[in-house]
């Protein structure tokens, strides 16, 4: 697997043969790092321990369906942070780009239900520019600076969507995480009904990155988008 990074009509290939690129977050003190679960083994399955422990303390660790997330086949991309100690205390994982609604896995929680064929338009309708989803979001509990942490994840949807080479970025959020993902451009998908995901306990909409307007997104989250993103041009560099 190798990662892509969007400038208009580059799409050189990066990170192949570095282990991935990294910048760093100015606010939390953290390094990141983005790359493939084959680039770096050993770090994919330091998200894959930190993941897991997220989901289970909310008791939701099935959605996160582990055993066949484990070979890093179905990830396109993952980003993790990693704290000054060597910790690794937050990721997200994504996967793309994706030819059909049905290919994706945040899609499916909508078939059967009322909003299945809007959802279904709205993805559909957004593929020739490029869609890709993000996933497998968490942050740890066990450091002080959970906000700090959770919008660095927020801005790494966008940062793994740039580097993935499309304009769209998708996901799913319960509510009481909207805005964390609202701080970095993400918008709800107007007239799509939410849905009980991943139990009764939460109730979850679809959200949309444009990467052509993430004027939603807060001025805080857009200043370090563009800082983390010329890190990142940078990291490209022979």
């Amino acid at each position: 697997m190798r990662v892509s990074a969007h400038t208009g009509s580059d799409h050189r290939v990066v990170g192949a043969n570095a282990g991935g690129l990294r910048y760093l977050d100015s606010v939390s003190g953290c390094h990141v790092r983005v790359c493939s679960p084959e680039e770096d083994p050993a770090l994919w399955n330091q998200y894959l321990e930190g993941a897991l422990n997220g989901y289970r303390h909310y008791g939701v660790q099935d959605a996160l369906d582990i055993e066949s997330l484990a070979d890093g086949r179905s990830t396109t991309a993952f980003l993790v942070a990693i704290d000054p100690d060597g910790s690794v205390v937050a990721g997200v994982r994504a996967h793309g780009p994706h030819a059909t609604a049905d290919d994706i896995p945040g899609f499916h929680p909508w078939i059967g239900t009322p909003g299945e064929a809007a959802l279904r338009s709205s993805v559909e309708a957004k593929v020739p520019s490029g869609v890709a989803e993000s996933k497998g979001g968490w942050s740890t509990r066990s450091v002080p600076r959970r906000p700090e942490l959770g919008a660095l994840v927020a801005r790494g949807v966008v940062h793994v969507t740039w580097l993935l080479n499309v304009r769209y970025g998708f996901g799913v959020s319960p509510l009481h995480q909207l805005e964390s993902y609202r701080s970095s451009g993400a918008r709800p998908d107007p007239g799509i009904p939410a849905v009980s995901y991943p139990d009764e306990r939460y109730t979850t909409v679809p959200v949309w990155w444009d990467l052509s307007d993430l004027s939603a997104a807060t001025q805080a989250q857009r200043e370090l988008i563009a800082a983390e993103r010329a890190q990142l041009l940078e990291a490209r560099r022979p």
